[in-house]
């Protein structure tokens, strides 16, 4: 098998990142869009020592849970891997993805995993968006180009009207895109990236936060940023503090409710979209923050920094899961690491002794603080830092917690995390992971050390894509390992 070779495949088996398995003479190829079942015709274009990647070419013989993706760009569009099957067979193949993680990358045997919760709408269900923005700077009338990254590489697919997006989204990119160029003809605002974020009220439309991703920031571009602002929120602004009366604008008929503008300035190239700086904001009067709603009627505070879940209605089956492996009496001292804004430490704070949060990011810690005051909830603490850097020290002087509730970044944790936990021996952990091979390797390493995996029950917050929430439970005992 060489690249360039055209073949005829038949697929075995699926990837959670949207590609099917072949085994030409025993190697594994991987074609993307292809379901388990179906013959294809494919292209080879890569070949390593173990493994070979093509490109699809042709469906000959397709499986009936094939369906007509309702998106225009899938799968030019890096967002989904999954819209080609229908809903069904995503769920069993997302349960599949993390028990064969736990089989292959931990080595676990006999873990129980549970079939995944899916969600009762696996359209227009998230809160939050990132998008890549590129201009021409020096090119007046050249078209501003607004979307997602091609899998595995920079080339930009436009689309305003992703279908997993709130139908109160495309309002608003539309009108950035339109106003933008009119406000910066020349493309000197050197704007990367665009995220929009919005709150889920029990009822009625939510209020929405946009994030203007800049790589370099001067004050001399304020002015400009505070007419975008004006032309995309309208009405009365608050301009660093200070009430405009004078700054009311109609949006020429634009719905949405958008209630807050912030620059963030990342001056590196790659990694993280979001930078540390936020260095000048417009919004309406005491709509620095949003508010939003958490199950059993809380509510937090969100600023642009903060961490909040993407599918608001699977986050309440994912707490409520979460809770339950804590197997909670009220009697029980919590520590909550990777906290964010706090809304698993509150959640759980009504039904525990005492819950103490640790979050890296300042802002999230403060928005955490904010909310526990807010809620009435008097028994939760927050301190800011690294986890690897705070647990083992706060382990050490708190004494072994009742539980450790863990819920890492897709990489995570530190190995002084797992070390801290296994030297202090808490006798319950609750891993709320967003990813099974890092769910895989972190539980083999607390297995090493004596804990037992009792249960994973995987969470479906990302439908028609290959990402994966789980929450596992681990109580010290006999080990899954081999």
């Amino acid at each position: 098998m060489r690249p360039g070779d055209i073949d005829t495949f038949s697929i075995e088996r699926m990837t959670l990142q949207g590609e099917g398995v072949a085994r030409p003479g025993g190697m594994a190829l991987f074609i993307p869009e292809c379901l388990p079942g179906e013959r294809v015709k494919a292209r080879v274009t890569q070949v390593k020592k173990n493994f070979a990647r093509a490109e699809l070419l042709e469906v000959l013989e397709s499986s009936p849970q094939r369906v007509e993706p309702p998106c225009r760009v899938f799968p030019r569009c890096g967002g989904c891997q999954l819209q080609m099957m229908d809903y069904a067979t995503q769920c069993h193949v997302k349960t599949e993805g993390v028990q064969d993680a736990l089989r292959r990358l931990g080595r676990l045997e006999n873990v129980p995993v549970g079939e995944i919760v899916g969600a009762a709408n696996p359209w227009r269900y998230r809160n939050r968006v990132q998008m890549h923005l590129r201009r021409e700077a020096g090119a007046p009338g050249k078209p501003l180009q607004m979307g997602y990254y091609r899998l595995s590489s920079h080339e930009l697919v436009e689309n305003d009207e992703c279908p997993l997006l709130p139908e109160t989204f495309p309002p608003v990119l539309k009108a950035l895109r339109r106003h933008l160029p009119d406000i910066d003809p020349a493309g000197e605002l050197p704007i990367r990236h665009v995220v929009l974020k919005t709150t889920t009220p029990p009822e009625g439309a939510g209020e929405m936060m946009l994030i203007l991703v800049f790589s370099a920031w001067r004050s001399a571009w304020r002015k400009a940023v505070g007419e975008l602002a004006k032309r995309l929120i309208g009405e009365r602004l608050t301009v660093e503090g200070h009430t405009g009366e004078n700054l009311a604008r109609q949006r020429a008929g634009e719905q949405y409710n958008l209630v807050s503008l912030y620059v963030n300035v990342n001056e590196k190239g790659e990694g993280e979209v979001l930078g540390p700086d936020y260095p000048y904001h417009v919004s309406k009067p005491g709509k620095e923050r949003l508010t939003d709603y958490l199950p059993g009627g809380l509510k937090i505070e969100v600023g642009p920094a903060s961490f909040t879940q993407v599918n608001p209605r699977q986050t309440e089956i994912l707490y409520q899961l979460t809770k339950e492996a804590c197997g909670l009496t009220g009697r029980e001292t919590v520590v909550d690491a990777y906290c964010g804004v706090g809304t698993i430490s509150l959640f759980l704070a009504r039904d525990c002794a005492r819950v103490i949060g640790i979050e890296e990011v300042s802002m999230a810690v403060e928005d955490a603080q904010r909310n526990a005051e807010r809620s009435g909830i008097t028994n939760a603490e927050f301190l800011t830092g690294k986890v690897e850097d705070l647990l083992p020290s706060l382990l050490e002087r708190e004494g072994v917690p009742d539980v450790i509730v863990l819920d890492p970044p897709r990489r995570g944790c530190h190995e002084r995390v797992i070390e801290a936990i296994a030297q202090a021996g808490s006798s319950r952990i609750v891993y709320v992971s967003c990813d099974p091979a890092s769910l895989a390797r972190d539980a083999a390493r607390l297995a090493a050390h004596g804990w037992q995996v009792k249960r994973v029950t995987p969470v479906d917050m990302f439908p028609q894509t290959g990402h994966t929430e789980a929450v596992c439970l681990l109580e010290r005992g006999k080990s899954n390992g081999k």
